[in-house]
């Protein structure tokens, strides 16, 4: 831009707007990106030229956010004094609570372009780096990046970035907002679909509950703690790899002492949890579904017996590696399979609550060949499915009693492989039922655990973990 630092490049909006809007969003928390909520959260600088349409994404969501986009030089809104320069104003922004000059704020999103006539070679996607001030006058600093130029895309493409908040003058609010402007000569709408954005740093807190279903016993509505008991739960937590599509993790350590509590606080065992960036694929299309779904970040933590996560110390929710934004939260256990929250959690300073424990709580679910219940149903709660026995390979999210790679034949590989009725004790992944002991036959073996995760009837049944 040919223009000085945070100079205005909008005029000032009306007062109407300013007072409805400013106070509730900037004290709110992380808003949901996506537009699937009929845009909320999201200001509409431009209603001449943006507004919500049906989106096609391929990636889900109901609706998307159009842009009027064209090759004429027509940087502002019609309703609005030129300034010249060809670089489009945002004709939508979203102000992000909380972030301050340094912070590094991630974003991604799904674009394409709906030519019209003549036909354009190109647009350019523009994310703009926002600041408003108490009149609501809009400053762009000059960290402002451009994306997709000259990149023809009629097909949705992903198109990721980040932007490091400059210093904000006094009384300004950092936003962030999008344009687009078509090159060769056309004009056309640019939709926009599927936002992610978070904040980078430390800071975001998340209160889970989950129940493990080898370790429940309903009558108390506690998990066992023989693994804890027995002291066989290690004091760092072990690295576990989870398949190739998320990272092996490991190293966390717990305070001293934590082995020390008893009662319903007591530690079960080591959990992970994993936070997911960008809307994950719910049309079955193989290899897409980490186009824009990816690991951001993966946490260990401590399970109790009353089901409450909890970070090192042993009592307090878990401190997540980012400040704030909007992450799929998914539960890992070594032996279980994992959970994912039905839609992008809100996550800040203020604990976010995830039980999956209880039934209302919407889990997300896989389509197709891969369908089915996220959790067990046990009377009126919900737990985790256990009898995930094996860590490599295709085998680590589902849980098969035959066939190739069944945890069966892991629980008996673990006691010898040879005589049935041998046991041995210790911290193993076969050990289903987490009692401290791997045991293929006779009272409270592990074999059965398994039999009962695939319905207990058709042993060729196979239980998929319904994380994409």
């Amino acid at each position: 831009m040919h223009k000085q630092d945070f100079e205005p490049m909008a005029k000032r909006a009306t007062l109407f707007l300013l007072i409805a809007w400013l106070p509730v969003t900037v004290s709110a928390q992380f808003a949901d990106p996506g537009f699937e909520q009929g845009g909320m959260g999201w200001t509409m600088h431009c209603p001449e030229l943006a507004w919500l349409s049906t989106s096609t994404a391929p990636h889900g969501g109901s609706l998307a956010m159009a842009v009027q986009a064209s090759s004429a030089d027509f940087p502002l809104c019609p309703s609005e004094d030129p300034e010249g320069g060809w670089i489009p104003s945002p004709r939508f922004y979203q102000t992000l609570p909380g972030v301050i000059s340094g912070d590094v704020v991630r974003f991604k999103f799904l674009a394409r372009l709906e030519v019209g006539s003549p036909l354009p070679s190109g647009a350019i996607i523009t994310p703009y780096a926002v600041t408003l001030d108490g009149d609501g006058n809009m400053y762009f600093p000059t960290t402002d990046i451009s994306l997709g130029g000259g990149n023809p895309i009629a097909s949705w493409e992903q198109f990721p970035g980040s932007v490091t908040v400059p210093v904000l003058p006094a009384g300004h609010v950092f936003a962030l907002g999008f344009g687009a402007h078509i090159f060769g000569g056309g004009n056309g709408v640019v939709h926009f679909d599927n936002m992610a954005a978070l904040v980078e740093g430390s800071g975001a807190r998340l209160n889970a509950q989950a129940w493990l279903d080898g370790a429940f016993v309903p009558s108390d509505n506690l998990m066992r703690d023989d693994l804890r008991v027995a002291g066989l739960i290690p004091a760092a937590q072990p690295t576990i790899p989870f398949g190739a599509a998320t990272m092996p993790v490991g190293g966390e350590t717990m305070a001293a002492g934590v082995l020390n509590i008893t009662g319903a606080n007591a530690i079960v065992d080591w959990i992970t949890l994993e936070l997911r960036f960008g809307k994950p694929d719910v049309t079955n299309t193989p290899g897409q579904g980490f186009q824009t779904h990816e690991t951001f970040a993966v946490r260990n933590a401590l399970i109790q017996r009353d089901g409450d996560i909890v970070d090192v110390d042993g009592t307090s929710p878990v401190l997540l590696p980012m400040k704030a934004g909007n992450c799929w939260v998914i539960i890992r256990h070594r032996n279980h399979l994992g959970v994912m929250s039905a839609t992008p959690l809100a996550l800040s300073a203020t604990a976010t609550v995830l039980d999956t424990r209880a039934s209302g709580t919407v889990l997300f679910a896989n389509g197709g060949a891969e369908a089915g219940p996220a959790r067990k149903t046990a009377g009126t709660t919900r737990t985790l499915w256990a009898g995930n026995a094996w860590s490599s390979g295709d085998n680590w999210r589902d849980v098969q009693y035959t066939g190739n790679g069944n945890d069966r034949d892991k629980v008996l590989m673990d006691i010898g492989g040879t005589v049935p009725t041998n046991t041995v004790n210790g911290y193993y992944r076969s050990d289903v039922n987490m009692d401290g002991l791997v045991k293929y036959t006779g009272t409270n073996n592990d074999r059965d655990v398994i039999l009962q995760t695939i319905g207990g009837t058709v042993p060729t049944t196979v239980r998929y973990e319904q994380v994409p």
